[in-house]
């Protein structure tokens, strides 16, 4: 009875991650809070999963990356990755994003050059873009530093009384999941992957609003008179007048007090809307101490499904929205009024208090980093991006752990001023820890009540006739289905403890199944949704959701077959 319960509860939990209307680790911490009211753990176990090794890893390291993504290490690289073919820069994208990704936060890497991608005009930007993300997954796969999801399945090893996971655990497989991946993408993304060329007659770029103030020079002018017909880089597209959209704006329109207009076009030339007498950005904002930034809105934001009017975006984040793109689509009404879908690449005028608000990373996912506006120099870049890689390379050689060396270096960037503790404190992965915290402990519930023996029982009947090997493919599938459905981070917490009570039960080494689960939630390739670096080049690529179809399944098919043969090979099944 009380089996069926838990697992019950573990079916809720999978709906609402795929519900997406509420954040996930409300979602996980919620649960494992219900389970302690119960009885079902105790304070000391479910308050000890929060300072697991494997998860301090992780937050010194995301501490650590947000100091190497201010270097001037990317700036260098960006201007050599596009080549002059598409497939001499997917060659190029494979050592550069491929090799980074293994050793770097790979969102960092897919924030740093995906804005200079999306402003190719040799190649088009959908056929690098989406490449791009990819790349970064494959190469994450190589260490075990180079996702979060390795080291999530590390702190379940540390949980389960196994030996730690090592920093180049993953390198036999991941090297031959980036090689065959990158082939993969090579030979077929000239086909498979849309050819969106970008022109100046394209209104899907971003839709820029400006409000006509009272006793502008322009009231009672024609657009024709005021100028606004034969603006550079930008098109007037609509007027909002007393709540009724015009569209297409006549030339002869003549503007009114509180006319809201919407101009399509490039970002970059936004400013010289602000050269005209009374025409100020949507909010009333100005230039005037304030920042433009350009984000992601996060499929996990509590503002999907609602207004930026409703949602009260401008108090939330001390910011005014000024321009939003959605892909090619084109944009219709008020940019207040508009519904926010995950995926919307909105530019921000930010405020003085902006770079403070605590709520900013549960929200947005950022290529145009906060910290940018204040890069390192290179020779701070030089020292930051060395020491890192001394603490690598004496993890590596077993010379210093791999913990105390990131807890040093982020000490010394502290001491030498590369950041500072109010940055620090904003970049701490708050929500990340809840997940994978309340995640263990959850986990420790499935394995003392039954459910994961149940569910592993399960997947061995349907496998039965394939045995140990038939399960392993099972456990690698169940992972995968979670992760496109749920995320990764979340598809490894629900698969590890199903993958762990499967290899006790056939009597065989845990390793090649929680391998399995390693490699199968980072096998987001399917949709925009599994991983953030995949939403992050959705809206920028102008992808349709097919389109992660079409070129995500062959990748993932071909990840799939490495994995499925590569993993026994050099994890064997027999203790």
């Amino acid at each position: 009875m009380l089996t069926g319960a838990i697992f019950v509860s573990i079916l809720l939990l999978l709906g609402g991650l795929v519900w997406g209307r509420i954040q996930a680790f409300k979602l996980f911490l919620a649960l494992l809070l219900i389970y302690y009211v119960f009885g079902l753990i105790s304070l000391e176990s479910m308050l000890a999963n929060y300072v697991n090794t494997g998860l301090v890893t992780l937050v010194f390291l995301l501490l650590v990356s947000s100091v190497l993504e201010k270097t001037r290490l990317f700036e260098s690289l960006s201007c050599w990755l596009v080549g002059r073919t598409q497939r001499q820069s997917l060659v190029r994208m494979s050592g550069v994003v491929g090799i980074g990704s293994a050793f770097l936060n790979n969102t960092a890497m897919v924030a740093a050059f995906m804005a200079l991608l999306g402003r190719s005009k040799t190649i088009a930007p959908s056929k690098l873009l989406m490449p791009l993300s990819y790349f970064a997954i494959l190469g994450g796969t190589l260490t075990l530093v180079g996702t979060s999801t390795h080291l999530i399945v590390d702190s379940f090893v540390v949980q389960a009384g196994l030996p730690n996971l090592q920093l180049f655990d993953f390198f036999s497989v991941g090297v031959f999941l980036l090689l065959f991946g990158g082939i993969t993408l090579i030979v077929l993304g000239g086909k498979l992957l849309p050819d969106l060329q970008v022109t100046k007659s394209q209104v899907g770029d971003y839709m820029i609003e400006a409000k006509l103030e009272a006793g502008s020079d322009l009231i009672n002018l024609s657009v024709e008179q005021a100028g606004l017909r034969h603006l550079h880089d930008l098109y007037l597209a609509q007027v909002v007048s007393s709540g009724t959209v015009i569209t297409p704006v006549s030339p002869a329109y003549v503007l009114q007090s509180g006319d809201r207009l919407l101009f399509a076009g490039d970002i970059k030339s936004a400013s010289k809307l602000l050269l005209f007498n009374g025409l100020t950005f949507s909010g009333g904002a100005s230039t005037k101490e304030q920042h433009f930034v350009e984000v992601v809105l996060s499929h996990q934001s509590s503002m999907i499904g609602q207004t930026l009017k409703s949602a009260q975006f401008r108090n939330k984040f001390d910011a005014a929205v000024v321009a939003i793109r959605r892909g090619n689509e084109q944009l219709n009404g008020r940019l207040a009024e508009m519904i926010l879908q995950p995926g919307d690449v909105l530019v921000l005028l930010t405020g003085v208090d902006f770079i403070k608000r605590e709520n900013l990373d549960k929200n947005f996912y950022f290529y145009t980093a906060l910290e940018s506006q204040n890069p390192l120099s290179l020779k701070q870049s030089v020292v930051a991006v060395s020491a890192f890689g001394g603490v690598i390379a004496l993890s590596a050689l077993d010379f210093l752990p791999l913990l105390k060396g990131l807890m040093l270096l982020l000490v010394m960037y502290l001491v030498f001023g590369l950041t500072h503790v109010n940055e620090l404190r904003r970049r701490m992965p708050f929500e990340l820890v809840m997940i994978i915290g309340s995640a263990l402990g959850i986990a420790e519930v499935m394995m003392q009540f039954g459910v994961a023996d149940m569910i592993a029982s399960t997947i061995m009947l349907w496998s039965g006739a394939w045995g140990i090997y038939g399960s392993f493919i099972g456990i690698y599938l169940l992972t995968v289905v979670m992760t496109e459905s749920v995320t990764n981070n979340a598809a490894a917490a629900i698969s590890f403890p199903i993958a762990l009570v499967t290899a006790q039960t056939l009597d065989v080494s845990p390793w090649p199944f929680i391998m399995a689960v390693a490699y199968g939630a980072s096998a987001s390739f399917l949709t925009p949704y599994g991983y953030q670096t995949n939403l992050m080049v959705y809206s920028l690529g102008g992808y349709r959701f097919i389109d992660y179809l079409k070129m995500g399944l062959p990748v993932s098919l071909v990840y799939g077959m490495t994995v499925i043969t590569l993993v026994p090979l050099f994890f064997p099944f027999n203790n």
